[in-house]
């Protein structure tokens, strides 16, 4: 299918897991020697209903999918904005920048020293590329430390020596976000230079996180330009991301929120297919939106983690005390039937790990699938915390030949070592693939983090920087820190068309 423009200018061969059921698991011969996996462009048409189906039935389908295009159209147009990378020396050279960046990144106790730089690394090649072409480059941004009380912010100046080390350059801090000390530095600054702003929210956080119009004007009162780069708060209406928009003369998205948004919107909507998904996570209640669009788009999604719960305990198995949301029981069969109608493949875990406590030091048990329907057979008080060999063994499988993979939520308590396997494996999987010079995007913070325990990072297409930003995303929703930026000269969208039947592909000739 085919979404978002640029942002600057059935079959009877056998498989794993048939949508429609959840069978017990074969022997894993079986498993070793299956080789055609159902992936190709989702039925979105008509075809996606049997002929028994009734009209009805088909013409509330065709509606949907008309509201689908309506709905995402009004996202593409919303969030396609004028770029950074769009804009030369000629455009810049000498001119006072002010740079919206992600600097809420691990302080060390003391609030001395950064422990964690990898979101300053993601800010810094929007930096390079301003003061490359005689920019004065202001950065903004803030950085919050947790209490019991709520979060306390703190001051940047660390991130300001963390910064000048990764930039072998000089980076001024300025004890102040607006007033007569940042105009006197503005002043004296040369082109291509960089200064950093105090904490936005240091003094007054209501300032910010209220949008209040006389921050926002005072904060822009001393730039030329507005360049938006923190894609992990562009779903936050505030005066550093929104308000300053409505007084700078250009306003701009930067590299990281570009490349973000290529990833995110354009490589779902118009994905390379095939186009599988990994989604697991604690609780439905924080994906369903997510999983339903993504049904839209899918040729196969796996549901693992905690989720997966909910589907099992909707189908009457037996999961003891694992996680799971009473209240989305028919959320979760309304997905499985979707999935179902459109000819998509949705898969479950084969087997799950039990353990009898949240602790590296827990007793653990694996049952296959089939055993969970018989009472009584996992014992009370245990609970579900990872999956086994044989549903790896499924994921990599039914995964391996895709030409756009993406994974959102942990299959475990990824964070103790003993339930990390299956996070670990489909980490491994978004790195094969990236590293095969196809397409794997992985999101949210709890995600990222395992990716990066697993050491996957490295040959990952796309990484996001984003957490609720990165599921509104996901989730069709119209980010204000990016619609609220300057809109292209032009606007050309590509309206998405309905597919007939999936095509067949093997796996092992895609390799």
């Amino acid at each position: 299918a085919r979404g978002a423009s640029k942002m600057c200018s059935s079959s009877s061969s056998p498989s794993l897991r048939v949508h429609a059921g959840f069978p017990p698991p074969r022997p894993m011969q079986q498993q070793q020697h299956h080789h055609q996996v159902l992936l190709g462009d989702n039925a979105r048409s008509v075809a996606a209903f049997s002929s028994t189906d009734d009209v009805t039935s088909k013409s509330i389908l065709l509606r949907a999918e008309e509201l689908t295009k309506e709905i995402e159209l009004e996202q593409t147009e919303s969030n396609k904005r004028r770029c950074l990378s769009g804009m030369n020396e000629a455009d810049l050279s000498g001119r006072v920048v002010l740079v919206r960046a992600d600097l809420n990144v691990p302080l060390a106790p003391m609030h001395d020293e950064v422990l964690l730089d990898q979101r300053l690394k993601d800010a810094i090649p929007t930096i390079r590329y301003l003061t490359q072409r005689g920019a004065k480059v202001l950065v903004i941004g803030h950085i919050e430390r947790l209490r019991e009380d709520g979060p306390q912010p703190v001051s940047l100046a660390p991130v300001a020596a963390a910064m000048s080390e990764l930039m072998n350059e000089v980076v001024t801090f300025v004890a102040e976000s607006t007033g007569p000390k940042v105009e006197k530095v503005v002043e004296t600054m040369g082109m291509g230079t960089v200064a950093l702003l105090e904490n936005v929210r240091l003094n007054e956080p209501d300032l910010d996180e209220k949008n209040d119009e006389e921050f926002a004007r005072n904060l822009a009162s001393v730039a030329d330009i507005f360049v938006m780069d923190d894609f992990a708060d562009a779903h936050l209406d505030l005066a550093s991301t929104v308000g300053v928009t409505k007084h700078c003369e250009i306003n701009v998205a930067g590299l990281l929120v570009e490349k973000e948004h290529k990833h995110l919107e354009e490589a779902v909507n118009k994905p390379e297919r095939p186009f599988a998904a990994v989604v697991g996570g604690a609780k439905l209640s924080e994906k369903f939106e997510m999983i339903n669009r993504l049904l839209d788009k899918v040729d196969g999604i796996f549901i693992g983690g905690g989720i997966a719960n909910t589907f099992l305990k909707a189908r009457g198995m037996q999961i003891a005390d694992s996680l799971a949301e009473d209240e989305y029981l028919n959320h979760a069969r309304r997905l499985e039937l979707k999935a179902r109608n459109k000819g998509i493949k949705l898969l479950f875990p084969d087997d799950f790990l039990f353990a009898d406590t949240y602790s590296v030091k827990a007793l653990t048990s694996i049952l296959p699938y089939s055993e969970l329907g018989e009472k009584g057979r996992v014992p009370a008080g245990w609970m579900v915390l990872d999956h086994g060999d044989l549903s790896v063994l499924n994921i990599v499988t039914q995964f391996k030949s895709a030409r756009t993979f993406f994974w959102n939520g942990p299959i475990g308590a990824e964070e103790l070592d003993n339930f990390a396997y299956g996070s670990h494996a489909v980490a491994a999987l978004a790195s094969a693939i990236g590293a095969m010079n196809r397409t794997s995007i992985v999101g949210g913070r709890d995600t990222v983090a395992a990716l990066d325990r697993a050491n996957m990072r490295k040959d990952t297409t796309h990484v996001s920087t984003g957490g609720a930003s990165f599921y509104d995303m996901m989730e069709g929703k119209i980010l204000p820190g990016i619609s609220s930026l300057d809109p292209p000269d032009e606007v050309k969208v590509d309206i998405p068309q309905l597919t007939g039947d999936a095509p067949l592909f093997d796996v092992d000739a895609m390799d």
